[in-house]
């Protein structure tokens, strides 16, 4: 796969974005809670989306041994994330706070689908911890590899 953010990934970010804006326009504090989640949310997914996705869309490539000529790239965009990593975990921290707030909102209101996509969020931020931000440091060592 060339450099580029893998199609799961995209989409999951897609609905994710959907499912906010649905909520954002719900009244109230879930409303606002949805608002403020969307306000830290979105200029750390625009990071993802220019730093550590696309090198996650060249690991097949490296695991497999194969070269591509997208390798050059994908190095400065890993060597980017790695100086950004810190700052991206307390960018999850920030929005885990903000993902506690609406998800107490939606019990509040009895919204059970505000607080499963709060739990859902939450989940996606911790894979994200555990798996596609280890893949990119990862991915960052092999292509400097000689």
């Amino acid at each position: 796969m060339p450099l580029g953010i893998p199609q799961a990934m995209e989409l999951e970010h897609e609905e994710l974005h959907d499912e906010l804006r649905k909520l954002i326009k719900m009244p109230g504090e879930v409303g606002k809670a949805a608002k403020h989640v969307a306000e830290v949310l979105h200029p750390h997914f625009e990071r993802e989306n220019d730093l550590a996705l696309p090198v996650v869309g060249v690991t097949k490539e490296l695991a497999e041994g194969r070269a591509s000529a997208d390798f050059p790239e994908a190095l400065e965009l890993s060597q980017k994330f790695k100086a950004e990593y810190e700052k991206m975990l307390q960018e999850h921290v920030e929005i885990v706070k903000a993902l506690n707030q609406l998800e107490e909102a939606g019990k509040k209101a009895k919204k059970p689908l505000v607080v499963s996509f709060s739990r859902k969020l939450k989940l996606h931020a911790k894979t994200e911890e555990d798996l596609t931000y280890p893949a990119v440091l990862m991915a960052g060592r092999l292509l400097q590899s000689p």
